[in-house]
């Protein structure tokens, strides 16, 4: 056998890759991007398919209701209570509720919570002044209840969450985008069930009241506190924001309370609707000072 004098020259093209590191990194980062965003509209759509049959009194009750109350916060929240009942009466499957009121909470908002528990802060009842502007934020909250929302979004994190430790990208910088990437499409899942809430609520206010009159009242004091420069950035913030726009839901409503006028010029030609005021002695309690 004989072997050859010197070791013979590589060929320059072996071993020598013609792409860009840097192009085979964007594209490695935008198959694992495309990736999730496949699994979370995935995890989203299986658990609204799930939630909703999963059985009401297997929900875990998460509360965060005060025990200590006064007698006049007591009053007040049997006020809330009654009145979501009210509502939740229209309902063809009524939903057991509990109503918890937050009066050290001046943030305006109310939340439902897994278990069928719904919280109303002392900040909400100040932004309203009639029990319809009232009415249809319990009716929101009541409709996330009856839709079986929070079943839906406890599956939805812990698919979510089983997702990023399956993929190993806990506290990485790679994580923080891949959770990033996760949570638009879960917030996505979440604005439209914002919306199936609006439209239930909307629904169950008409059946109470007969119109919509001062269902945006809310809304309308939201709007006037945001910044006018600020609204056309709407669209694109509201990628980033689980509630539709404000501006948005105002429209809905008077939507619906103009099609209800049409509707009574048809028959009558009259529509004389006004909101209910909320009680002067609830408005007293909001006015007193807290000890």
């Amino acid at each position: 056998m004989s072997f050859p004098d010197e070791n013979p020259r590589v060929p320059d093209h072996i071993n020598n890759s013609h792409e860009s590191p840097v192009v085979d990194f964007l594209l490695m980062a935008a198959g694992l991007l495309a990736f999730i965003v496949f699994i979370s509209f995935a995890i989203g759509w299986s658990a609204s398919w799930l939630g909703p049959k999963i059985p009401y009194a297997w929900e875990p009750n998460i509360s965060l209701g005060q025990d200590d109350l006064s007698e006049d916060d007591r009053k007040i929240q049997a006020y809330l209570t009654k009145l979501t009942e009210r509502l939740a009466s229209h309902s063809e499957h009524l939903f057991p509720v509990t109503v918890h009121w937050l009066p050290d909470m001046e943030v305006t908002n109310a939340f439902a919570t897994s278990g069928g528990h719904i919280h109303v802060t002392r900040g909400l009842l100040n932004a309203v002044s009639s029990e319809n502007g009232l009415a249809i934020v319990l009716a929101h909250e009541y409709a996330h209840i009856e839709l079986r929302h929070p079943a839906v979004l406890m599956l939805e994190q812990i698919g979510h969450t089983i997702l990023y430790l399956a993929l190993g990208l806990g506290d990485s910088g790679a994580g923080s985008l891949a959770q990033n990437t996760g949570t638009l499409s879960f917030m996505s899942f979440s604005r439209d069930m914002e919306r199936a809430a609006d439209e239930r609520a909307i629904a169950l206010l008409k059946n109470e009241y007969g119109h919509t009159e001062g269902a945006s009242e809310l809304f309308q004091g939201l709007l006037k506190k945001e910044d006018a420069d600020a609204l056309p950035l709407q669209t694109i913030q509201s990628w980033w924001q689980s509630h539709p726009a404000t501006l948005e839901r105002i429209k809905a409503i008077e939507a619906h309370n103009t099609e209800l006028k049409s509707e009574a010029q048809k028959k009558d030609g009259r529509f004389n609707q006004e909101p209910r005021p909320l009680p002067a002695w609830l408005l007293d309690a909001l006015s007193t000072p807290k000890s």
